[in-house]
């Protein structure tokens, strides 16, 4: 069915009104229009406005205007929905009224869309300076077309600009806001640029080693011997790695008197970030500094006697306790 403004429709169980429709045109960044070029200028997609009046059992709602922009989510009213509405407009008149009063906050028909441009390695925070700056130049209202003119000072391909936050390893990003009126004729006018960011790969790569701490280390300790007991039958080995479990939640919590094996930890690695490689020999050290208590000689002899198993494995230790630590 075609959904037009004023139209009574069922959505999330609730019967709503479409309080108005907007339709917007494909535009340069939108991928369909880069695989083919006849899309441009063609209907993209639909926003709707609508304002819940009730639940499908008739129970009055907040009916606070909201976006939706997938149309199949809508469906039609049924007998039983018509009569539920027909009862609140005849039984509930102010009500109703007061409802269907109600004026639509400005902000309510605001829209943000995420945009990211590819650039050269290193050249990323040097090119956002300058971008920032074009943007300060841009009228109240503005179009995509009237962004990338602009931009086209700067050393910067917009033809790689697509509707993505995080499109590429080397990218400047940032959000373009617009409100519904603002859309004329398919084509949509921006209000505001915001949000700039940039993504450098290799400036990443050497900010993730600094999240790893001596607090990520000893995950990793733990997650090789998940694994090495896991494939290995070493008793000792199993009661190591339950007092290392004991003693990460003595370290969390900074409570090292209920662990002597966090303490002994806590005192012998530096509070510093580490690489996978001083990350591996200090796992070694530590292993081997509890190897008589514990009685790890068979763990000790598979880190050398299966060096390249030991460092695989590690090496994957590694790189999962610095994601888990990364998005804390």
């Amino acid at each position: 069915m075609e959904i037009k403004k004023g139209d009574w429709v069922l959505y999330d169980d609730k019967i709503s009104q479409i309080i108005d429709v907007y339709s917007i045109n494909y535009e340069k960044f939108d991928s369909e229009v880069k695989v083919d070029e006849t899309n441009y200028g063609k209907l993209k997609c639909k926003y709707f406005l609508i304002r819940d009046l009730c639940t499908i059992e008739g129970k009055l709602v907040s009916g606070k205007p909201y976006i939706v922009f997938i149309e199949s989510f809508f469906e039609t009213l049924e007998e039983e929905d018509l009569q539920v509405l027909e009862k609140i407009k005849k039984e509930k008149k102010e009500k109703y009224a007061e409802w269907e009063s109600k004026e639509v906050n400005a902000k309510t028909k605001e829209v943000e869309l995420y945009f990211s441009v590819e650039v050269k390695p290193k050249e990323g925070a040097n090119i956002l300076k300058h971008f920032k700056k074009i943007c300060k130049q841009l009228p109240s209202l503005f179009s995509f077309a009237e962004l990338v003119e602009k931009a086209s000072q700067l050393d910067i391909d917009m033809t790689t600009c697509v509707d993505d936050y995080q499109a590429y390893d080397n990218q400047i990003s940032f959000t373009l806001k617009f409100y519904l009126d603002d859309i004329k004729d398919g084509v949509v006018y921006y209000h505001k640029v915001c949000e700039f960011d940039y993504t450098d790969a290799e400036e990443d790569a050497k900010l993730l080693e600094n999240f790893f701490t001596y607090e990520s280390l000893f995950i990793s300790i733990v997650l090789f011997l998940n694994r090495y007991t896991s494939e290995e039958t070493d008793e000792n080995a199993q009661t190591f790695k339950a007092d290392m479990k004991t003693a990460a939640t003595a370290l969390m919590n900074k409570k090292l008197k209920n662990s002597e094996l966090a303490k002994l930890y806590y005192d012998f690695v530096p509070k510093k970030t580490f690489t996978k490689e001083e990350s591996f020999d200090l796992f070694k050290q530590f292993i081997d500094m509890n190897k008589q208590k514990y009685n790890l000689e068979k763990l000790c002899q598979t880190i050398e006697e299966k060096h390249d198993w030991s460092v695989e494995v590690y090496n994957l230790s590694y790189d999962y306790a610095k994601e888990m630590f990364s998005l804390v």
